[in-house]
């Protein structure tokens, strides 16, 4: 069987009831990515409102989680890469459409030319005015300041979901958190290997949908796992 060319990227995008921005998401990525070699991996949590098949029907892969959680979602489609799909990048972004799929190439373009083997998109340089509310981005802020403080990041959106990989960095990352702990772990356990870590700009929207945060439980878990950093 010939050997086959990698893929300039793959793009993971974990799902659950998305179906009022699977479709529309799935066209902004292709429209973006057209000139590069790239797939589509949408991990799905069961959704049961046929978000799984709009997505295949667009020409997707779609897997499914075993369990529940971001953190598995991404575990999940992670694995799938990088049993399935030979590629120099990996990129993660939610399907909600808070998340402009033009800046892609902003995200890889350090990645493809080896100047970084993580970029992470902070979303407060071009944020809309309604995409988050001023609890959430006082949030986001004070978390990515905890952790600058306590576990030396220095990245300035620590739970911002679209970022971009060089795809061996993955056999390094531990993530052994099935929630949205997941997000921050990335960050720590890349630093700790030594991984060269940017952040660039990028845009973040109102989302179509519901959100499925819950900005007091998820901030509390998010902290408690700083601290367990910290201590480690």
């Amino acid at each position: 069987m010939p050997k086959r060319d990698k893929l300039d990227c793959v793009v993971v995008m974990p799902t659950l009831n998305e179906r009022e921005s699977i479709e529309y998401i799935i066209d902004q990525i292709r429209d973006a990515l057209k000139g590069y070699r790239y797939e589509i991996v949408v991990v799905d949590g069961r959704s049961v409102d046929g978000t799984d098949v709009k997505a295949r029907e667009k020409g997707c892969t779609v897997v499914y989680q075993s369990k529940r959680g971001y953190g598995d979602a991404l575990r999940t489609g992670f694995t799938y890469v990088k049993s399935f799909l030979p590629a120099r990048a990996v990129v993660m972004m939610d399907a909600d459409s808070t998340y402009d799929p033009r800046d892609i190439p902003r995200l890889i373009t350090p990645v493809l030319k080896g100047e970084a083997d993580m970029v992470v998109g902070n979303r407060f340089h071009m944020m809309d005015k309604d995409a988050m509310n001023l609890v959430n981005k006082l949030g986001n802020k004070l978390i990515s300041a905890v952790s600058y403080l306590l576990l030396k990041t220095r990245i300035k959106d620590t739970q911002s979901g679209f970022r971009a990989f060089r795809i061996e960095l993955l056999d390094r990352l531990k993530l052994r958190y099935d929630g949205i702990q997941v997000a921050l772990e990335l960050i720590v356990d890349a630093q700790r290997s030594g991984a060269k870590i940017i952040d660039v700009p990028v845009f973040y929207r109102r989302r179509r949908g519901r959100s499925k945060l819950n900005p007091l439980k998820d901030g509390i878990k998010i902290v408690a796992t700083i601290l367990k950093f910290r201590i480690r």
